[in-house]
């Protein structure tokens, strides 16, 4: 009768057992993972509107004046207050997600807001699904900072409006 095996496999050499090489690699890359998934960006700071170097639609491009965004980001809860002046005429907007991507839903003014905020490498991705009476409209930026973290890139994509639109604005750091 034999024993049944149990516990870990491992490799003799010489008499003495080692770690396998494949148990050492996958050792060696949860540490990795787990360094990797703790060096996110903090998209912390007051940012201020560049409008030279931001890249804005047509429609936007000749009325936008100066912007704001303020973020306070503690992962994983992100914090947004931005004001944007178009036309003379101050737009703000806040939201507080997590990054964990899961759906966060709210109802205003007979309309279903879904939104969520996730990683997508070190960029942080927030999407905005706004349902309702002859409305399916998605709103989404997609963060990320540059220029050794001095600037802020938010891609906005505005789509399921008759104003579809793409705009790229550039915030420096204050």
């Amino acid at each position: 009768m034999t024993a049944p095996i149990t516990g870990r496999v491992s490799n003799v050499t010489d008499g003495k057992p080692t770690m396998p090489s494949y148990t050492l690699a996958a050792v060696f890359l949860a540490g990795a993972m787990t360094v990797i998934a703790q060096h996110k960006p903090d998209f912390s700071g007051e940012w201020k509107l560049n409008l030279q170097a931001s890249t804005l639609s047509p429609l936007v491009a000749p009325v936008a004046q100066s912007g704001v965004l303020r973020i306070e980001h503690r992962e994983p809860k992100f914090t947004a207050h931005q004001t944007i002046v178009l036309d003379g005429k101050p737009f703000e907007s806040n939201f507080e997600l997590l990054s964990d991507g899961r759906e966060v839903v709210a109802n205003a003014g007979g309309r279903r807001i879904g939104s969520t905020l996730l990683w997508d490498g070190d960029a942080l991705v927030f999407t905005s699904r706004i349902e309702g009476s002859g409305v399916q409209m998605t709103i989404s930026f997609r963060y990320d900072l540059q220029d050794g973290g001095h600037r802020l890139r938010a891609a906005e994509q505005v789509r399921g409006t008759d104003h579809d639109q793409d705009n790229i604005w550039m915030f420096d750091r204050r």
